[in-house]
């Protein structure tokens, strides 16, 4: 029999005679290469996932007008839009009108856009709560399928400044306004402003958790011409998916091309979503150190284990010419198959359980991920071979003729 055969049938019969001590082994690699797959999971897609879940919290990017400049040319607008066709972006007009002979500030919006900007943003039928509210995604998805018992007789349309009924107009009011002025959806708001005053329906109440629960919005357009400002915005607000370092970028490129316009970035939403993702990743580093030393501790215990319950035969083959290193090598070898098969199967449930939290956490699926797999392959083995070190060496320091008298 070839010395290589041997070594292999040696290594073979290990499995075969200590079944539950290599399960145990088994189990504890397969656990931290299980974590380590989860994790690196949802590291690598960790960015991706937390920038969509931002993008519920509206803008990050804001043009606005530079100096002692009121507004900003519509063209802006235009000219952003060729440029950043990707990029989600609303068109803001603000004025201060009067309501039942109270200032209420107007806020003009396409409300399209104003939907897919502000996905978290609530329209319900009464202030307060009362009823159970829906997203403005959905109340613009239902108003221009038809009419309802909530919003106008005429169905609302998508036009070029939003929706639009027959009679060319629709008003949201803030959750505070609303309760303020007691009104509720389907009612007829006359908004003034100077000498002009228009009679428009109002649709839904929003909760925005913002200013604008205390402002009526209307469309763009009919503020414009309200106002007397054609072709004027006050600002211009942009969604930038990315990293808050690939905002900057973009923001930077705005910035050189439009200096009559001031763009800056706000602050509060990049940098939570920059600490909140590092605080995640610390997170997961962390707990992944944690597990892997519990794991160490774990198979080296099991090996050491091995090493005292096979001592005599350690002492057996020292006797018979075999070295410290043929010896050790066969703990090694015993380890690294262990650790070989838990990480393959440590990759698959991670994935899993990766994927159970993402659907869980984002409501959405994680990409498959194969640059993954070597990652954990490496992890796990690393892991491994630290667990056995110390056994190793104490194969090492084993004496034959003190083992084999029984001392």
């Amino acid at each position: 029999m070839s010395r290589a055969r041997l070594f292999f049938r040696v290594v073979y019969k290990a499995f075969r005679v200590q079944p539950g001590r290599m399960a145990a082994s088994f189990a504890a690699l397969t656990v931290g290469a299980t974590l380590a797959s989860a994790f690196l999971n949802l590291y690598f897609d960790l960015p991706r996932k937390m920038t969509a879940e931002f993008r519920n919290l509206g803008a990050n990017l804001i043009l606005a007008p530079k100096g002692s400049a009121e507004t900003v040319p519509e063209d802006v607008y235009r000219q952003v839009a060729a440029a950043q066709p990707q990029v989600p972006r609303l068109a803001w007009l603000y004025a201060v009108g009067r309501v039942n002979q109270r200032e209420v500030i107007f806020g003009g919006a396409e409300l399209d856009r104003l939907a897919s900007l502000n996905p978290g943003w609530q329209v319900s039928e009464n202030a307060g709560g009362k009823d159970r509210g829906q997203s403005l995604a959905t109340f613009l998805e239902r108003a221009q399928r038809g009419p309802s018992a909530t919003l106008p007789s005429t169905p609302l349309r998508a036009g070029r400044t939003g929706v639009s009924d027959s009679k060319g107009g629709w008003l949201l009011a803030g959750e505070k306004a609303a309760a303020h002025f007691g009104w509720k959806a389907g009612d007829s708001v006359r908004v003034e402003y100077g000498e002009t005053a228009l009679d428009l329906p109002l649709v839904g109440i929003v909760s925005t958790g913002g200013s604008e629960d205390a402002q009526l919005l209307l469309p763009l357009a009919a503020l414009q011409a309200m106002t007397g400002r054609p072709g004027q915005l006050s600002l211009i607000q942009l969604a930038v998916p990315g990293s808050a370092a690939q905002v900057e970028a973009v923001r930077q490129q705005l910035a050189a091309r439009w200096p009559e316009v001031e763009v800056r970035p706000l602050r509060q939403v990049l940098e939570s979503e920059a600490r909140i993702v590092l605080k995640v990743r610390g997170l997961m580093f962390g707990l992944t150190a944690i597990v892997f030393g519990i794991v160490i501790l774990s198979v080296m215990t099991t090996v050491s284990g091995l090493v005292l319950d096979r001592q005599r035969d350690i002492g057996v083959m020292k006797s018979l010419g075999g070295s410290d290193r043929a010896i050790a090598l066969l703990f090694v070898t015993e380890t690294v198959c262990l650790a070989a098969g838990a990480a393959l199967l440590g990759y698959a449930v991670g994935f899993g359980l990766a994927q159970w939290a993402a659907l869980r956490i984002f409501q959405s699926a994680l990409q498959w991920r194969w640059d993954v797999l070597p990652a954990v392959v490496g992890v796990t083995l690393a892991v491994a071979f630290l667990a056995a070190a110390f056994p190793v060496y104490r194969v090492r320091r084993l004496n034959p003729a003190v083992v084999l008298r029984g001392n």
